[in-house]
């Protein structure tokens, strides 16, 4: 199932690598912690770094400038045994990979894809800082709801710059931000009137509204004095209806 997940990406047979990565790579040279090591331990089967795409393989250039430098776009699949860490071992990876690459993490027939977003460090030049983190929540590949088959429909990396790698990498990003939106309105676009950046920023307001819209419900359930569940049912309502707002624009 996971084949017919790479066939809509249409990457060019020549990108394929097909290497087994070690989790020793990890344990030596990214810094874990505690719970790091017992995600890398313990809930990953295997990795394997499957595609490779550079001007060599896709014809696609390289981008450089003084923040940026996308030489090449790797693509990893991380079988697991237990999903529960996934975007914990994604920020790992991320971290230690200087690369931009797009993980591609298996549990059975369900998928989760991370991107990431890095530049140059200013202090250190010969190292990378990741800027934003991205991941999709679990789809399952044998039961795809619409928003998601469109989603995977859209990522023939046909469909994408060939320009450079920056923007090649751009449109991937684009796609798994609009995967997110599609979750909470239930429909996939890349049409929309916010910019991406506006879109990630709605995006982070939306999640911060849910997490408050849940205290004040926990609030309220606790709450015995009247007077007070009356001010906790409108703030309630208030928030409610801005948060649908904001789904329906995002």
């Amino acid at each position: 199932m996971i084949d017919g997940f790479y066939q809509k990406l249409a990457i060019p047979e020549a990108c394929h690598l097909g290497k087994r990565v070690y989790k020793k790579l990890f344990y030596e040279n990214a810094p874990l912690n505690a719970a790091d090591k017992k995600a890398f331990t313990e809930d990953i089967d295997d990795i394997h770094w499957l595609y490779t795409l550079k001007p060599e393989t896709i014809n696609i250039a390289r981008y450089q400038d003084d923040e940026h430098d996308y030489q090449e776009v790797a693509i990893l699949q991380i079988n697991l045994k237990n999903p529960r860490a996934y975007k914990r071992i994604a920020h790992v990876m991320q971290r230690a990979i200087p690369y931009p690459i797009l993980l591609v993490f298996v549990d059975g027939s369900r998928i989760a894809l991370s991107i990431a977003d890095k530049r140059i460090n200013r202090a250190d030049r010969e190292k990378i800082t990741v800027e934003a983190f991205y991941e999709t929540e679990w789809m399952d590949l044998a039961n795809l709801t619409e928003a998601e088959q469109a989603f995977v429909d859209s990522c023939a990396m046909t469909r994408f710059s060939f320009n450079n790698f920056y923007e090649f990498y751009g449109d991937l990003t684009a796609r798994i931000i609009a995967l997110n939106c599609a979750h909470l309105n239930g429909t996939y676009t890349l049409e929309n009137a916010l910019s991406r950046e506006e879109r990630i920023e709605l995006l982070c307001r939306i999640r911060q509204a849910q997490q408050q819209l849940a205290e004040l419900r926990a609030a309220l359930k606790n709450e015995s004095q009247f007077n007070r569940k009356v001010q906790l049912n409108v703030q309630i309502k208030k928030l409610a209806e801005e948060l649908e707002h904001d789904k329906a624009k995002v």
